[in-house]
């Protein structure tokens, strides 16, 4: 499964996620596929402890997360989950004390990072006109999504149709 790790990037991301805030993709990975919920909080620990307190199999994906420089994972950030072979992400969010469900993918995805916010991923506008007629701009990363094209990825993160995605070209 690929979980990926989503910081809140509205200033007041501490008082927790509201629809309104723009959710930036920061840091994708690869596990085994198994209880997601187990491996979101695998995520969380690994994302915030020390690195000499986790398990030796965590410090390599630890290690890559701070290499990037991204700030630890704090309340109002977001998790998603794709399984192997599933055509739709599963999201969460924290409020400090737990990772809760979401129904739906986050609605506004943020494509400028910060010096503790590094973006993953690659720019892209597109439309989908079976969730109305709003022109959208996402990062999407396609190269740790397991062989997805751009429009598969964008159609996993809205659970939608890849042939439901409209790519508009950049000018």
């Amino acid at each position: 499964m690929r979980i990926t790790i989503w910081h809140n990037m509205h200033r007041d991301h501490y008082d927790g996620y509201r629809r309104h805030h723009p959710m930036l993709r920061v840091f994708s990975y690869t596990v085994p596929d198994g209880d997601p919920e187990t491996a979101l909080w695998r995520a969380v620990e690994m994302f915030n402890a020390p690195a000499e307190l986790l398990a030796p199999g965590d410090r390599a994906t630890a290690a890559d997360y701070r290499e990037r420089e991204l700030r630890s994972f704090s309340t109002g950030d977001g998790l998603s989950v794709l399984l192997q072979g599933s055509t739709a992400e599963r999201f969460w969010v924290s409020n400090g004390l737990q990772l809760i469900p979401r129904l739906a993918a986050f609605e506004h995805l943020g494509t400028e990072g910060s010096s503790v916010s590094q973006p993953l991923g690659e720019a892209v506008t597109y439309l989908i006109p079976a969730l109305g007629d709003q022109v959208r701009v996402g990062l999407f990363d396609v190269e740790d999504a397991g062989g997805a094209d751009l429009r598969e990825a964008i159609a996993a993160h809205h659970a939608v149709a890849a042939g439901d995605v409209v790519i508009i070209p950049s000018p």
